[in-house]
């Protein structure tokens, strides 16, 4: 489980000291959507999986509220870094792809 956070992280620290070439901005603004995909996956899992055994009603529930709890928190951060801070839309998008595929790569891994 912690192999699925640490690798978005690095690869997302990767992302933002490329963008930092093209300014400070630009790797504020992917390394601010990366880790909102890390702490997304976090709080889902905790979320999704805190709750012990239960009924499957209840399960698929608490599943469902984790992944919309999830992206909520991402596109809240994608929204409030566009919006107020004026972060470059690239820059954000781009943390959110990187951090989800290398989200998915740690997980798939054996």
């Amino acid at each position: 489980m912690l192999r699925a956070a640490v690798y978005p992280l690095a690869a997302v620290a990767v992302l933002a000291l490329g963008f930092l070439l093209l300014g400070p901005k630009h790797a504020l603004g992917a390394l601010a959507s990366g880790l909102a995909v890390s702490a997304g996956g976090w709080v889902a899992a905790r979320m999704a999986l805190g709750g012990g055994v239960q009924a499957a009603g209840s399960a698929m529930a608490r599943l469902i509220i984790a992944v919309v709890a999830k992206w909520a928190l991402v596109f809240g951060v994608l929204a409030v870094g566009y919006l107020v801070f004026k972060l470059p839309a690239l820059a954000l998008l781009a943390g959110i792809a990187v951090g989800l595929m290398f989200q998915v790569l740690a997980l798939a891994r054996q």
